[in-house]
C-alpha cells in the first residue's frame, strides 16, 4: 500500500515536468512537384524561463528514399534549402513557443522520410518525429479514361503504285498547286501578324503583365554580375511592393516588413502567402543591411518566388477566353 501511495506521489509531482515540453514538426505541402517549395516547420511550447537552442543547417537537409518495398532505402537524398532557416518565439504568460521554419525542395522525384531534428532545451536533448515527403515530376491526372486500343487492317491492292510516274505524268499542274499553296500560307500569315501586332498595341497590359514584365527585365539585366547586387534586391522589393499597393490598396512602399505581413493578413491573404512575401522582403533586406551575397541561382529564385506571388494574388483574367 505505502508503494502504491509513493508512485502516487511520484506521478503528480513530475506529471508537469514531463508534459512541459511539446515538440511538433510539420510540412506545409507534403505531396510537391520537383523543384516547388515547402516550409519545414519546428513547433516546441515550453515553460517561460525554458532555453532553447537549435542548431539550423545551412544548405541541404539529408533526407532517407523509400524504396518500392515500403522500407528506408540506404540511398541519402539531400533536400535543397532555397531560404535560410529563420526563428521566433511568442511569449504568453508563463509559457512561450519557438517556431523555426526552413524553406525546402526537392530535385529528384520519390518519397523521402526526413529524420527529426535535434534540439536542446535547458541543456537536455530532444529529437523531433521523422516526418516524409513526396516529390513527383508531373501532377497526376485522374480525369482522362482508358479505352480498349482496336487495329483495323486494309487489304494491300495487288496493282502497285508508283510515286514517281505519276510525279512525271502530272508535274506541272502539282507545281501550281503547291505555288497556290505557299503564297495563300504567306499572305495568311502576314494578315494574322499585323492582326496581333495591332491588338497588341491597343490592348493595355494587365498589373499582373506589367509586373512579371519588370522582373523578367530586371533578372535580364544581371546587375549582380556588374557588382549592383544591393540595387537589384532594391528594385525588386520596390516592385514587388509597387503591385501589393496597386492590387489591395494599401501604401506598402515605406512600410517595414514586418508591417507589410500584418496588413497583408488583415487584407484576408492566407499565411502562407503573407510568409512567402515576407521571406522575398527579408531577403532584400538582408543584402541591403545585413550585406547578405546570394549566388546567381539564389537570386533567380527570389525573382522566380515573386512572380509565383503575382500569378496567385491576380484575379482570373478572362480578356483572352474565346
Amino acid at each position: 500500500m505505502k508503494q502504491l501511495i509513493f508512485i502516487y506521489i511520484l506521478i503528480i509531482v513530475f506529471a508537469p515536468f514531463a508534459s512541459s515540453q511539446q515538440l511538433l514538426v510539420e510540412l506545409s505541402d507534403d505531396a510537391i512537384l520537383v523543384g516547388e517549395p515547402t516550409t519545414l516547420k519546428f513547433t516546441v511550447k515550453a515553460k517561460d524561463q525554458d532555453s532553447i537552442r537549435f542548431r539550423a543547417k545551412l544548405n541541404e537537409i539529408e533526407a532517407r528514399s523509400v524504396n518500392q518495398n515500403g522500407g528506408l532505402s540506404s540511398d541519402i537524398l539531400p533536400l535543397e534549402i532555397i531560404y535560410p532557416f529563420v526563428d521566433t518565439f511568442i511569449f504568453n504568460g508563463a509559457t512561450k513557443k519557438w517556431r523555426g521554419e526552413y524553406v525546402v525542395t526537392s530535385w529528384e522525384p520519390g518519397i523521402f522520410v526526413i529524420p527529426g531534428a535535434t534540439i536542446l532545451i535547458n541543456d537536455s536533448s530532444f529529437r523531433f518525429k521523422d516526418i516524409t515527403l513526396e516529390c513527383t515530376l508531373t501532377a497526376k491526372d485522374t480525369t482522362m479514361d482508358l479505352y480498349e486500343i482496336r487495329e483495323n487492317y486494309a487489304q494491300i491492292p495487288e496493282k502497285s503504285f508508283s510515286f514517281t510516274e505519276f510525279i512525271s505524268d502530272n508535274w506541272w499542274w502539282l507545281t501550281l498547286i503547291i505555288v497556290g499553296i505557299l503564297i495563300f500560307i504567306l499572305i495568311k500569315r502576314r494578315k494574322n501578324r499585323a492582326i496581333d501586332d495591332y491588338l497588341e498595341e491597343i490592348r493595355p497590359l494587365s498589373l499582373k503583365e506589367r509586373t512579371i514584365l519588370a522582373i523578367e527585365s530586371l533578372d535580364k539585366e544581371e546587375m549582380w554580375a556588374k557588382g549592383k547586387l544591393k540595387e537589384h534586391f532594391i528594385e525588386l522589393s520596390y516592385i514587388l511592393r509597387s503591385y501589393l499597393t496597386s492590387r489591395y490598396s494599401i501604401s506598402l512602399l515605406d512600410k517595414t516588413t514586418y508591417e507589410i505581413k500584418l496588413l497583408l493578413t488583415k487584407k484576408g491573404l492566407n499565411a502562407e502567402t503573407v510568409d512567402v512575401i515576407a521571406r522575398i522582403l527579408s531577403q532584400s533586406d538582408m543584402v541591403k543591411f545585413a550585406k547578405s551575397e546570394p549566388d546567381a541561382i539564389a537570386i533567380l529564385r527570389q525573382s522566380t518566388l515573386a512572380k509565383q506571388i503575382i500569378a496567385e494574388t491576380s484575379p482570373l483574367d478572362f480578356d483572352n477566353v474565346d
